[in-house]
């Protein structure tokens, strides 16, 4: 299962190359652009899209990227058992390439949750939560 899914919204995919730097990032893994405009596995900071492609180590490889936005929800794995008092978290990304999974334990705040993903048990470790990005987020720089 891809690590972050879109719920809502229109996705606007975009055709990309991958950047030197790449990391080892996979299908619906976070990712964002580099200072060349090329994409790299996301880090604390910026996040601008969900990879539609694995990372293949060679730069310029032309892949997908689905654009994150505010406005929509989007679907991911919380680290820990899920119930509703995290409903209107601020939660934090943990970037592992094929798994990144949501978390109340960094200092950088990524998205806040908007309810529990109803395919799952309330109480599931591992459960995946609605979320929906800050937008905050969304402007800053590579």
């Amino acid at each position: 299962m891809a690590s972050v899914q879109r719920i809502t919204g229109n996705p606007m995919v975009v055709s990309v190359e991958e950047g030197s730097s790449s990391g080892s990032f996979q299908i619906g893994d976070l990712v964002k652009f580099d200072s060349s405009g090329q994409v790299v596995i996301a880090t604390a900071g910026v996040i601008d899209g969900i990879a539609r492609f694995n990372a293949t180590g060679t730069q310029a490889t032309k892949g997908e990227v689905d654009l994150i936005d505010s406005s929509s929800i989007f679907t991911a794995a919380y680290v820990s058992t899920t119930g509703q008092t995290l409903v209107g978290d601020l939660l934090d990304f943990t970037f592992t390439a094929g798994a990144h999974t949501l978390s109340e334990t960094s200092a950088e705040t990524d998205v806040y949750c908007v309810a529990l993903d109803p395919r799952d048990t309330e109480g599931a470790s591992g459960g995946r939560l609605y979320v929906r990005f800050l937008s905050a987020l969304l402007t800053a720089s590579a």
